[in-house]
């Protein structure tokens, strides 16, 4: 008999490197995700160390102009640290949307794996009722040769 051959083998081939991408952008988006945050972090601490100045500052006694000064500076800091906030929101879109495309792709991969397990199965059992049969055929054939003998013989 002809040997276990999946005829949807070259999509599932596809489907795995389809997936292969999938995991490798995913992974991607994951980092940039993963960076940005600290990013952001070091942006929040910035303006709280700012902050924190400006309040010791003040307590000591400062100028009109050094005041404005860190009012200023805090302001820049805190329109970036919502300029990165912003950046994080939208690579976490990202994110989970190549995470939803990856999803996808494994389903499909898996699906296709699964169907393949069960053509093997069914291939598999179809083998061994052929096997089974082969044998049966040749214990009849042994028989029917040592009727025929004994049949000859009596």
């Amino acid at each position: 008999m002809k040997k276990f051959k999946f005829q949807l083998d070259t999509v599932l081939r596809y489907k795995t490197q389809v997936l292969d991408i999938r995991l490798a952008e995913h992974g991607t988006a994951l980092a940039n995700v993963r960076r940005q945050e600290g990013v952001l972090e070091q942006a929040v601490k910035n303006r709280t160390a700012c902050e924190d100045e400006y309040r010791e500052m003040k307590a000591l006694g400062l100028t009109i102009a050094d005041a404005m000064k860190y009012e200023t500076g805090i302001q820049v800091l805190q329109r970036t640290v919502l300029r990165e906030t912003e950046k994080l929101k939208e690579l976490r879109k990202i994110e989970e949307q190549k995470r939803t495309a990856l999803v996808e792709a494994k389903q499909e991969t898996q699906s296709l794996e699964k169907l393949k397990e069960m053509k093997r199965e069914e291939y598999d059992s179809m083998i061994a009722k052929a096997e089974e049969k082969e044998i049966d055929d040749l214990v009849m054939a042994r028989r029917s040769a040592s009727l025929r003998e004994a049949e000859e013989l009596a």
